[in-house]
């Protein structure tokens, strides 16, 4: 009961603008899941392809991307099932389709002495704007899908 009173008093300091982002958000990130899990991957990536194109581009606010980072990892946290990093960073590929030199980028962690683990992460001009990890790690990029 707590919970859903910090949430709902969270909600309603949230703008307009930042509640329709949080639900496209939430509603992106099942999609995503559900065809990740009912469609072969190569299906999947034509799909996704056919989605994000776009024949214009739009130069976002660093407001509106941090908007559209923040949903995506809110909502992610929220809803009842496990959201790892590559439903997230497809999410946000999507949500930010028209932005310019935004990459999906899919890597494996460099430490032969752990077990293999990959990563998923978006990123602009180099920079990663979802799917950050802590400084004591580094990924091996193995593929970059634009």
């Amino acid at each position: 009961m707590r919970y859903t009173e910090k949430y709902l008093a969270r909600w309603r300091h949230l703008s307009g603008e930042e509640k329709i982002t949080f639900l496209k958000a939430a509603l992106c990130l099942i999609v995503v899941k559900v065809s990740l899990i009912i469609l072969p991957f190569s299906t999947f990536r034509k799909f996704f392809h056919w989605f994000c194109k776009t024949a214009t581009t739009q130069d976002l606010s660093q407001k509106k991307i941090a908007t559209t980072v923040w949903a995506v990892d809110t909502a992610a946290n929220l809803l009842p099932f496990s959201l790892l990093c590559l439903p997230r960073a497809l999410t946000a590929k999507y949500l930010l389709r028209k932005l310019p030199s935004l990459t999906l980028e899919i890597g494996v962690e460099i430490n032969p002495s752990k077990a293999f683990e990959a990563h998923a992460w978006v990123e602009r001009n180099g920079s990663v704007i979802i799917g950050d990890w802590s400084g004591s790690v580094s990924y091996q990029r193995l593929w970059v899908w634009e």
